[in-house]
């Protein structure tokens, strides 16, 4: 009898006792958020930045757990301090300074995407209508040579020169000639260039690539309908080998040229996987992320590798 007393104490104790876990809302609350409602980059660091960015995945993920109230909250966040009325257009300030004067591409079109998925999700036309706005910016200003760019400089009227492929997910602000820069880059070499020179028309490449960047360009291709074979097996063979992923790696050695590993890197890494069909490592993926998570990498994290893994938790 005293065993089962004992063995029902502990159950309340687990159910109740060590208190209720906090939900991921909650955490942003308490952790990321200032008195003005705004998210700032790090835990309890009001100091640090506050960007488009972050608001943009924080309402990415409210449209994936379907939070209307906390989604309603961010929008006003965003019309109240991010949106910017410059030269008959609204743009999105990419992050909250006096001196920001652009935009970030793909900053906008992840707010875009969650506007349009907010509005068929919560059946609220005004996320559409205000999607629809930012979209008109992006494509009526932010251009050069046919191709959608980086950004867009309001107080100089001026467009960048630079395309970044990783900017390229599926949105219709972005041309098609853009996205055609993702079918003819050199899939022959392991890691792609980084960005396109509109002035110089050529694609440029550094010495250091950062995986995210790698990893979003190559799932841009796949749904372009282009497959990445020399990037997919050298993956496949680095996490084979290391059971890991680095933050960054050397594009001519192969070798990684830091030693500590993200979040958000596995989140993609995941999804990348899972687009290949590769099942068994996406879940190898997902069980050492938990691992590396359960491990403090959670205690200090930047707001994009608390989120990106809330997201990847959530869609398991």
């Amino acid at each position: 009898m005293t065993m089962k007393f004992v063995m029902l104490f502990l159950v309340l104790l687990m159910m109740g006792g060590c208190g209720k876990m906090e939900s991921v809302q909650e955490q942003v609350e308490k952790n990321y958020t200032n008195a003005d409602g705004l998210i700032h980059a790090y835990p309890t660091e009001q100091d640090s930045e506050y960007l488009s960015e972050t608001l943009g995945l924080y309402m990415e993920y409210l449209t994936l757990v379907e939070d209307e109230e906390n989604f309603s909250k961010q929008v006003e966040q965003l019309k109240s301090h991010f949106l910017a009325q410059e030269n008959g257009h609204s743009f999105i300030r990419w992050r909250l300074s006096e001196n920001a004067s652009t935009n970030a591409l793909i900053d906008d079109i992840r707010i875009i995407k969650a506007l349009e998925q907010a509005s068929d999700i919560f059946g609220n036309e005004e996320y559409r209508t205000l999607a629809d706005k930012l979209s008109e910016a992006v494509a009526a200003v932010q251009t050069q040579e046919s191709l959608t760019v980086d950004f867009y400089d309001w107080s100089l009227r001026m467009p960048a020169e630079r395309l970044t492929l990783s900017y390229l997910d599926d949105n219709g602000a972005i041309t098609a000639e853009s996205y055609e820069l993702l079918d003819m880059v050199d899939a022959n070499e392991v890691f792609f260039p980084e960005y396109y020179d509109t002035a110089a028309e050529q694609y440029i490449s550094s010495n250091e690539v950062h995986m995210i960047d790698q990893l979003l360009i190559a799932l841009n291709r796949e749904k372009s309908g282009q497959p990445s074979e020399q990037f997919a097996e050298w993956l496949k063979e680095e996490w084979n080998r290391e059971q890991k992923l680095y933050g960054r790696y050397d594009r001519q050695k192969l070798k990684a040229t830091v030693d500590y590993e993200s979040l958000a890197v596995y989140y993609y890494l995941h999804a990348y996987f899972s687009t290949l069909g590769e099942t068994e490592l996406a879940d190898e993926v997902f069980q050492h992320t938990k691992e590396i998570a359960a491990d403090g990498m959670l205690d200090n994290a930047h707001f994009f590798d608390f989120i990106h893994y809330q997201m990847l938790v959530q869609k398991q």
